[in-house]
C-alpha cells in the first residue's frame, strides 16, 4: 500500500514537471502569460475538473490530481519561495529611492480601496472578519502579471512603471501584516478580537525585530567565515537553511511560514550574496510560483460557476471599476500626470495573487464556508485572466484624460517625468540596445536618442523611451533632464562625432559621469582628455572577457584572473595613452 502511494506521488510530480516543461513553454509562445497558463491548468487536472473522471475513465488518472495533501503541501512550498523572492528583490535603498510613492501611494491605494470594498461586503451579511479580509485582500493586485505585461511593453523604467511598481511593492509589504491578520481572526469571537489582534501584532513586532537583529549581527560574519567553501552546494545549502528556519521559527510562534521566508530574502537581499543567491535561485523561481498558481487553479471549483451565473461577472467588474476609479485621484494627489494615473489605474485594476493565499488561510482557520470562498476564488481568478486584455485599456485610459485638455499635447514618451536618477543613452544600436535591457532588468529608467528614423519608430512601437534626434544638439541633451542623470553613455563608435559630443556635455554639465564606448584602443587619452569618465574599448574588453572564460575553464580561481586582467588592461590602456601623446 505504502509502496503503491509513493509511485501515485511519483506520478503527480512527473504529470507537475511535464506541464511546466512542455505545457507552459507552449503557451508562452502563444502569449499566454505563465501565471494564467497555470491557473487554467491546474483548474484542468484538479479534483474538480478532469478529477471527477478517473473511476469511470481509467486513462484519465495519469492526468489527473487528486491527493489533496499533495497540493497543499506543494502551495505551502510554492507561497514560502515567492515570499522569498519578494524579500530578496527589497533592498532599503530601493524603497528609499522610491519612499514618497511606495509609502504614500502605495499606503493610500490600500487603506483606500480596502475600505471601499471592505463597506460594500458588508452589505451582504458577511461578519466583521470575512468583511476585513475581503476588502484586505481584494485590495491587492497582480505583482507578477503586471510586471510581466510592464515588462513586454518596455514600461518598467518609465513613468507608468515606476508608478505600478512602487505601488506593488508596498502591496508585497502589507501582505505580512495582512497574514498576521488571517492568523489572530481564525477562531476569535468579535469581543476578544480586538486583543488578540493586539497580542499577535506584538508578537509579529518582537518576532520580526528579533530574526532582522540576529541576521544582521550573524548572517554576514558567518558567510563570510564560510564562504572560502566557494561550491555553490554550499550557498544553496545555506539559503534553504535560512528559509526553512525563519519559516519554521516565524511558524513556531503562531506567525505563518511565509511571514519566515519573506525575512530571509529581506536579510539576504542586505549581503554582496545577493546577487549570487539570485543566480542560484532564478532558475527555479518560475517553476516554484508555477506550482504555487497550479495548487491554486486546482483548488478552484468550476462548477460552482453555474450557481454565480449574475454575481459572478458583476463583482468581477466591480472590482475593475472600483480599484480604477479609486486610484486615479489617488496617483493625481501624489503628483502623477492624467495619462499616467489613468494608465496604471488601469494596470492595477485586477485582484492579486496573494488573495488566493488569504482566501486559503482564511478556509483553513473557519473564516469562510466552503461556497463562499469559491466565489471568491472564482472572481480573483477571473480576473486574473482578463487582465491581459483590460491593460489593453490603458493607452485608451490616457487619450480619455488627456482628450481636449493641455495635458493632450506633452511628449508621448513623457521624457520630462524622469526626474533624477536616470540614464541617458546616445545611440541606439546593438549595443545601445543591450544596455536599455540590463537597466530594465534592474528596474532602473533611462531615455536614449537615436537619428535611425527606421529602427527609432520600430523601437518606439514596441515601447522603448527611445528620442528621435541628433545627439550633437545639446538642446536635446537638455531636453531630457541631463541634470537630474546618473549618468551619459554614448554608445556610437563615430571618434569624429563622439569625441565633440563629451567635450561639449563636460563643458555644459561637468559634474555628470560620461561612459563612452569605442570600437578599439585608439584616441582612448584624447576621449579622457576631452572630459570622459570612462571609456570602454570594445575589441579590447572582448578579448579580455574571453580570456576570463579561459582561466575559469582552467581552474584558476576568479579573483586571481581578475587580478590578471586588470593588470593588463592597465598596461594596455597606459601604452596606448602614451603612443597617443607622442603621436
Amino acid at each position: 500500500m505504502e509502496h503503491h502511494h509513493i509511485w501515485h506521488v511519483l506520478g503527480d510530480i512527473l504529470l507537475i514537471l511535464g506541464l511546466a516543461g512542455f505545457v507552459i513553454p507552449f503557451l508562452q509562445r502563444l502569449r499566454i502569460s505563465p501565471v494564467l497558463g497555470y491557473l487554467l491548468c491546474g483548474i484542468i487536472i484538479g479534483p474538480y475538473s478532469l478529477g471527477v473522471l478517473p473511476y469511470d475513465v481509467p486513462w484519465a488518472s495519469a492526468i489527473v490530481i487528486t491527493d489533496l495533501a499533495l497540493i497543499q503541501i506543494l502551495a505551502e512550498l510554492g507561497v514560502i519561495f515567492l515570499l522569498f523572492m519578494i524579500g530578496l528583490e527589497l533592498t532599503f535603498s530601493r524603497l528609499w529611492d522610491l519612499r514618497k510613492l511606495v509609502l504614500g501611494l502605495g499606503s493610500a491605494q490600500i487603506l483606500v480601496t480596502g475600505v471601499i470594498i471592505f463597506f460594500i461586503a458588508l452589505q451582504f451579511n458577511n461578519n466583521l472578519a470575512v468583511s476585513l479580509l475581503v476588502g484586505a485582500s481584494f485590495a491587492l493586485s497582480s505583482t507578477a502579471i503586471v510586471m510581466q505585461l510592464l515588462t513586454d511593453k518596455h514600461m518598467i523604467s518609465r513613468p507608468v512603471g515606476r508608478l505600478s511598481f512602487a505601488v506593488l511593492l508596498m502591496q508585497d509589504l502589507t501582505v505580512v501584516p495582512i497574514l498576521v491578520l488571517v492568523g489572530t481572526l481564525s477562531g476569535q469571537s468579535g469581543d476578544g478580537l480586538l486583543l488578540a489582534l493586539i497580542w499577535a501584532l506584538a508578537t509579529a513586532i518582537v518576532v520580526v525585530v528579533s530574526i532582522i537583529v540576529a541576521g544582521k549581527l550573524l548572517l554576514r560574519p558567518v558567510m563570510r567565515a564560510l564562504s572560502p567553501a566557494q561550491t555553490i552546494e554550499w550557498l544553496f545549502a545555506i539559503i534553504l537553511f535560512l528559509i526553512i528556519g525563519s519559516a519554521f521559527l516565524t511558524q513556531s510562534f503562531g506567525l505563518s511560514a511565509a511571514l519566515g521566508a519573506f525575512l530571509a530574502g529581506l536579510l539576504i537581499a542586505e549581503t554582496e550574496y545577493r546577487h549570487e543567491v539570485e543566480v542560484i535561485v532564478e532558475p527555479v523561481k518560475g517553476l516554484l510560483m508555477g506550482i504555487f498558481f497550479l495548487s491554486v487553479g486546482m483548488a478552484i471549483n468550476v462548477a460552482t460557476i453555474a450557481d454565480h451565473l449574475f454575481w459572478l461577472p458583476v463583482s468581477v467588474i466591480g472590482i475593475f471599476l472600483i480599484k480604477t476609479i479609486a486610484f486615479y485621484p489617488l496617483a493625481r494627489l501624489f503628483g502623477a500626470t492624467k495619462k499616467h494615473a489613468a494608465h496604471s489605474a488601469v494596470l492595477l485594476a485586477q485582484c492579486g495573487e496573494f488573495a488566493f493565499i488569504i482566501i486559503g488561510l482564511a478556509l483553513t482557520g473557519k473564516l469562510l464556508p466552503e461556497q463562499d470562498a469559491q466565489f471568491l476564488l472564482l472572481v480573483a481568478s477571473i480576473s486574473l485572466l482578463i487582465t491581459p486584455l483590460t491593460a489593453w485599456f490603458g493607452p485608451l485610459a490616457e487619450r480619455l484624460v488627456s482628450f481636449g485638455a493641455a495635458e493632450a499635447n506633452e511628449d508621448e514618451l513623457a521624457f520630462d517625468d524622469l526626474r533624477e536618477r536616470h540614464v541617458i543613452i546616445g545611440g541606439f544600436g546593438r549595443v545601445g540596445q543591450t544596455m536599455a535591457h540590463i537597466l530594465e532588468d534592474q528596474k532602473i529608467p533611462y531615455l536614449a536618442l537615436d537619428n535611425n528614423a527606421l529602427a527609432i519608430s520600430q523601437a518606439r512601437a514596441d515601447g522603448y523611451p527611445v528620442m528621435f534626434g541628433d545627439v550633437r544638439k545639446m538642446e536635446l541633451w537638455n531636453r531630457l533632464n541631463i541634470n537630474e542623470a546618473t549618468a551619459a553613455v554614448l554608445t556610437i563608435d563615430d571618434f569624429n562625432v563622439s569625441g565633440s559630443i563629451v567635450k561639449t556635455l563636460r563643458q555644459k554639465w561637468p559634474l555628470i559621469p560620461i561612459v563612452v564606448r569605442i570600437r578599439d584602443i585608439h584616441h582612448v587619452s584624447e576621449y579622457y582628455e576631452a572630459g570622459a569618465t570612462i571609456v570602454v574599448p570594445e575589441t579590447l574588453e572582448s578579448s579580455l572577457k574571453l580570456v576570463l572564460t579561459l582561466f575559469d575553464q582552467m581552474g584558476i580561481e576568479e579573483e586571481c584572473a581578475e587580478d590578471i586582467v586588470n593588470k593588463y588592461r592597465q598596461k594596455v590602456m597606459s601604452d596606448h595613452s602614451k603612443s597617443d601623446h607622442h603621436g
